[in-house]
């Protein structure tokens, strides 16, 4: 006689920590369904019974807005983008950035994309309200990091050039009229340093221009 295994359920921890567990558990689904995904679907993934998602949230959907508003507060890609080495050439290290800008960036789009398609934005908050401003400054100082060994070669202030980047990377993934077909971050880092010109124009053309003499080659 042959006994059906049992499926492997996740030991048990702390609230806190299994609350942290759920949420993590969650965000893949949540991307692909909001409020639309299922509280087996959601156990499944957690590796748990149903009725454990309920010892620790109130509801389904209190579980789906937790998993929502954490892509918002994550801070592993500060840690990627710290590992940078600057020995790198500048295109290099600004390509390593932007692939890793683009995760966050795309992760954060997709949030916003399945409340709207599902009619529940209202439910999800003020957009500048989800973002943590010094999650965001941290990034934005380490990509300056990034840039500073070569400022002298740089035609706008470091702060001008990582903001037109983080534009850039935003059109990358957007998903109403994007930069182009998968948008490699080699080909934005092309047109962040290189512009659009197949040509470099001659520096005493470049001189007279306005932009020029607001910031000149230094």
């Amino acid at each position: 006689m042959t006994t059906q295994a049992r499926p492997c359920r996740a030991p048990a921890l702390p609230p806190a920590d299994r609350r942290a567990a759920l949420i993590e558990a969650a965000v893949p689904l949540v991307l692909q369904q909001g409020f639309d995904v299922t509280t087996k679907e959601l156990a499944a993934a957690a590796g748990v019974a149903e009725g454990t998602i309920f010892r620790v949230f109130d509801s389904k959907d209190e579980l789906v807005l937790a998993a929502a508003s954490s892509v918002f507060a994550r801070t592993d890609h500060l840690d990627e983008l710290a590992a940078i080495g600057l020995d790198l050439p500048l295109a290099a290290r600004l390509t390593q950035a932007v692939r890793i800008w683009q995760t966050v960036a795309a992760r954060i789009v997709s949030v916003f994309v399945v409340f709207h398609s599902s009619g529940e934005r209202a439910r999800l908050g003020d957009p500048h309200s989800l973002l943590d401003p010094q999650i965001k400054a941290r990034a934005d100082q380490l990509v300056a990091g990034l840039l500073a060994p070569d400022a002298h070669r740089l035609r706008r202030p470091v702060s001008d050039v990582v903001r037109v980047m983080g534009s850039l990377v935003l059109a990358s993934v957007h998903p109403i009229d994007p930069l182009g077909p998968d948008s490699p971050p080699a080909d934005i880092v092309d047109l962040l340093l290189h512009g659009v010109l197949l040509t470099i124009p001659p520096r005493e053309a470049r001189a007279s221009s306005p932009a020029h003499a607001a910031y000149p080659d230094r």
